[in-house]
């Protein structure tokens, strides 16, 4: 009877043993496939420094994720995310698309700069695949509620307006049912959630009132543009998520040159909703024209 119980307990610590091993291996295995899936969807370089499944629960934390700035742009992480916790259920991860209860992302720090007259969150976005190809199909998730916590978006100098870095708080964007909307039953890829995501971001900190004008009116053209590369539902995400909304900037959506030939023509014209609903004043002293009084 004594030799069964300890083939027993010897049996028990062995299995005890081996479930450990496995459990944090497929940490490991989950810390690289997240690092691979981010950075062939994004097209940019993205690290991860520790993935954990929970034993007593279906959540997954994942912490220190960083994606690269695309090439030409001086800060080498365009985004950093503090911590990111998930609640799925084990089951839903082998299904697709996963069904994720909530993502909750802290503390991102996301760096706004332009090279060459771009901005680097609207090329990463244009760099991104609009199709896997041959490359295998994406993950795709269905997220019921997506929360941002106390970012800072740190806009670095050369944009207009701009003599000095500005760091801009955003305390907190909430996102709805992302990837379950009308034409997105299949759910979201990983680069159009990002995209949502970095749009709202950007347009939550262009109402900031540190921001110059001018770069306001660029930063709400740019995020106008990116939402209009994605869904109804997307674009009416992102509107949500940012104070006032997107504005009225679908006709300089359509010509961004203007911005660059005609800014004052740009900006007393199709951006004015982004001012409050204000036109800007006219110039002080131009010639002929007459004064009310």
């Amino acid at each position: 009877m004594k030799t069964l119980r300890r083939i027993a307990l010897v049996l028990f610590s062995i299995l005890v043993v081996a479930g450990v091993i496995a459990y944090f291996g497929l940490d490991g295995i989950l810390k690289r496939t997240v690092q691979t899936e981010a950075t062939k969807s994004l097209k940019l370089r993205t690290t991860l420094n520790r993935a954990h499944l929970s034993l007593l629960g279906g959540k997954l934390d994942l912490n220190g994720l960083r994606i690269a700035n695309p090439p030409g742009f001086a800060a080498p992480e365009m985004l950093e995310l503090g911590g990111i916790d998930l609640a799925v259920k084990y089951d839903q991860l082998r299904k697709d698309p996963i069904h994720v209860q909530s993502l909750t992302i802290d503390h991102p720090k996301f760096v706004i700069e332009q090279s060459h007259g771009a901005l680097n969150f609207k090329k990463a976005i244009d760099r991104m695949p609009q199709s896997q190809g041959s490359s295998g199909k994406p993950i795709k998730l269905v997220i019921d509620e997506l929360n941002v916590r106390d970012a800072q978006v740190i806009i670095h100098p050369g944009l207009p307006g701009m003599g000095q870095e500005i760091t801009v708080p955003v305390p907190s964007i909430t996102l709805k049912n992302v990837g379950s909307g009308r034409g997105s039953q299949n759910g979201a890829a990983i680069k159009d959630v990002a995209s949502v995501v970095l749009a709202a971001l950007a347009g939550s900190a262009a109402k900031s009132a540190s921001v110059p004008a001018a770069l306001t009116a660029i930063l709400h053209l740019n995020v106008g543009q990116v939402a209009g590369k994605l869904g109804a539902d997307a674009q009416k995400q992102i509107a949500a998520a940012i104070p006032g909304g997107l504005s009225n900037i679908s006709k300089v959506a359509a010509n961004p040159q203007g911005l660059i030939t005609g800014p004052a023509k740009s900006l007393e014209g199709e951006v004015s909703g982004i001012f409050g609903g204000k036109t800007p004043p006219p110039a002080a002293g131009r010639a002929g024209t007459p004064t009310k009084r």
